[in-house]
């Protein structure tokens, strides 16, 4: 873990004021691989998919419509259809000249829809299934014989009903656009596994339904060969990994946390108006990713994880969300580590409640823990494929850089548009929303996408133990990060020219940049 260090000038960024002058606009940028190349307005912007037979983007976005983007000349995208889809979009994926787009009911613990379609120069209807309960995310096989559903199975509102998550698999024996009129649906849940060994190992259980039903999809990256499958578990802190032929779960590993008391894992934990990042030895960061990318390197399978966070504050009938003062007050914590001054300092941050010290692996002496848990560790992290062991994880290097390169826009909320640094540094910092991989001129690079705070960062990940912090690029106006696709040279509508499209969910707004 000694490898995720920065060059030092970062360093001299923590314990500095905001000083009130007028905030520069932007953009701002620490390396030079990204070059913006064009900007569209959508109405969506979340989600894409990109076709390169026909040099089209389909992107969807929490709304009944695909839009339709020309990609023919990239420094001049251009929206050209908006296609109304019977229910409200929440992914979309392409195989060929075949389109998918996995649709939410208006009470999201419904079963949900998935419409396949063609495309010759408008979209065509193939096939309408209803899959299951908040088909979340959807994802060709490359093999274009699977359709993989996330069934993330969230409660409803009161808890009265909280559906099992599990894979989805819409199956075709030919991947044609006659076959996928009448796929076959089924869908792979985890009730064959050990529970009680997955809750020792530290996979999460929120809610009140019990240990099976708080599990729940949230993202899929599949393998090249069309064999493997893996799936993140985001409120659990955990991943799964699919046998696709089999459409079995092979097994769930914990995903762990980061420990902010560690050289190189420092964080901004107060919403203060000041740049402060240190290491607070009473905090450890759940990892929880939202979005996850699987690449190969020799033989051996990696994945990427976007490590967000994910508190369980949606509803009235249950959290799992609390304060240190509280967990305190509770007698949860460890006095004599959570002192009168690291409490009060700690007020505002948001910490969970699920992790105690009183029984299971983590347990004290005393019961009481010496650490309290946040939401998110504010880092991406690569871990082995087929085993689940941790091989490298970017620590601090987010804030180091934010407060670098764009001190005004340190932590800020991006979703409010208003550049109000260090508003986020209580409540899940950065975001790290998403998370892709390419290779550009034989090199390995993974691109990460920072909700809250926006912009993308660049890895070179060549070496997936050893990944370098290469780029950053922030433009305010391009605001909260949720889709990043990679588009390789060979499949560019640009000749020769590997690009980054990003849907930029709170400005509505679709960029494409070059990579070199």
């Amino acid at each position: 873990m000694n490898k995720i260090l920065l060059s030092a000038s970062l360093l001299l960024c923590a314990g500095f004021c905001f000083a009130k002058n007028a905030v520069p606009a932007g953009p701002f940028q620490w390396g030079h691989t990204l070059k913006p190349l064009s900007t569209t307005k959508m109405s969506t912007a979340e989600i894409s998919a990109y076709m390169p037979a026909k040099k089209k983007l389909f992107v969807v976005g929490d709304a009944n419509v695909v839009e339709v983007v020309d990609l023919s000349n990239p420094s001049e995208a251009k929206k050209i259809s908006e296609v109304q889809i019977p229910g409200n979009a929440s992914s979309v994926t392409v195989h060929g000249d075949l389109v998918a787009v996995s649709m939410l009911e208006v009470e999201e613990w419904r079963n949900g829809q998935v419409q396949v379609m063609r495309y010759t120069d408008k979209l065509e209807e193939l096939g309408l299934y209803t899959v299951c309960s908040q088909p979340d995310m959807i994802k060709f096989t490359p093999d274009g014989k699977n359709l993989l559903v996330a069934c993330e199975g969230s409660p409803s509102t009161d808890f009265a009903v909280d559906p099992d998550g599990g894979i989805g698999f819409l199956t075709v024996a030919k991947a044609d656009a006659e076959s996928w009129k009448t796929a076959e649906f089924a869908v792979a849940g985890f009730d064959h596994l050990d529970t009680n060994r997955l809750k020792n190992a530290g996979v999460r259980a929120p809610g009140n339904q019990g240990f099976l039903k708080s599990l729940e999809p949230e993202y899929i990256t599949v393998s090249d060969d069309s064999k493997l499958a893996w799936v993140s578990l985001q409120e659990n802190n955990a991943m799964a990994i699919i046998d696709v032929p089999a459409k079995k779960i092979k097994k769930v590993f914990p995903l762990g946390f980061v420990d902010h008391s560690r050289n190189g894992f420092a964080i901004d934990a107060v919403s203060d108006g000041k740049i402060d990042i240190k290491n607070y030895y009473p905090l450890r960061g759940l990892r929880q990713p939202d979005g996850i990318a699987a690449f190969t390197a020799g033989d051996r399978h990696f994945v990427l994880t976007a490590n967000e966070g994910a508190p369980v504050n949606d509803y009235k009938a249950w959290t799992d969300v609390t304060s240190v003062q509280e967990l305190v007050a509770q007698g949860r914590l460890d006095e004599t580590v959570f002192t009168e001054k690291i409490t009060t300092d700690l007020k505002d941050l948001s910490v969970s409640a699920l992790e105690r010290c009183d029984e299971g692996k983590y347990r004290t002496h005393n019961g009481k823990c010496p650490y309290a848990y946040t939401f998110g560790s504010r880092s991406v992290s690569i871990f082995d494929g087929e085993t689940g062991k941790l091989l490298w994880d970017s620590g601090e290097m987010f804030e180091r850089v934010l407060a670098k390169i764009a001190p005004e826009y340190f932590n800020w909320n991006s979703k409010k548009g208003k550049a109000k640094m260090d508003k986020r540094s209580s409540d899940k910092g950065c975001e790290p929303e998403n998370v892709t991989v390419g290779e550009v001129d034989r090199r390995r690079y993974a691109f990460v996408g920072l909700e809250r705070t926006s912009g993308v960062a660049v890895f070179d990940i060549t070496d997936p133990e050893a990944p370098k912090l290469v780029d950053y690029y922030l433009d305010p106006l391009d605001r909260g990060p949720e889709g990043i696709l990679f588009i390789p040279a060979e499949n560019s509508p640009m000749k020769g020219q590997a690009l980054l499209v990003v849907g930029y969910e709170y400005s509505k707004t679709l960029t494409i940049y070059t990579i070199k």
